[in-house]
């Protein structure tokens, strides 16, 4: 599996080895194989491109929904979801697995956890990557 920039994947390999050298608790990235973070990184692309961007893409014929007809380079914002998100395929926690298993919630004695999110609807494993992926969404309105 090869990463085509703007074709499977926002970010190449390189990109992200350099992003998870200055985050924290990133240590696990570097001892992926080329061909697990190729994976992670395509994944998490086409997780990400799902969601209804702002603007419209800058040619009919591409592939990915950026780069957008308002900017020619793809903002940080969406590169650095991407990155986080595939962080979380590569290294899910329990509570990502919970999730992703369909579990609600947990309960332990008087302790509970819920993971139901309105606004992610299990689409994306990071919180960040939701985060980061926001500023660029299409906000939709309840009128009533």
């Amino acid at each position: 599996m090869t990463i085509t920039l703007y074709e499977n994947s926002f970010v190449t390999v390189e990109t992200a080895d350099l992003y998870f050298q200055n985050r924290p608790n990133a240590e696990g990235w570097a001892d992926l194989t080329t061909l697990k973070k190729e994976q992670a990184l395509i994944f998490a692309t086409m997780k990400i491109n799902n969601f209804n961007f702002v603007g419209n893409k800058k040619s009919s014929t591409q592939k990915l929904e950026f780069p957008r007809d308002f900017s020619p380079e793809l903002p940080v914002e969406i590169e650095n979801a991407v990155m986080e998100e595939a962080f979380a395929i590569s290294f899910p926690s329990t509570h990502d697995k919970n999730r992703q298993n369909g579990i609600s919630s947990v309960t332990l004695g008087n302790s509970s956890v819920s993971y139901f999110d309105r606004e992610n609807l299990g689409a994306l494993l990071s919180n960040d990557a939701l985060n980061f992926v926001k500023k660029w969404t299409v906000k939709n309105y309840d009128i009533r």
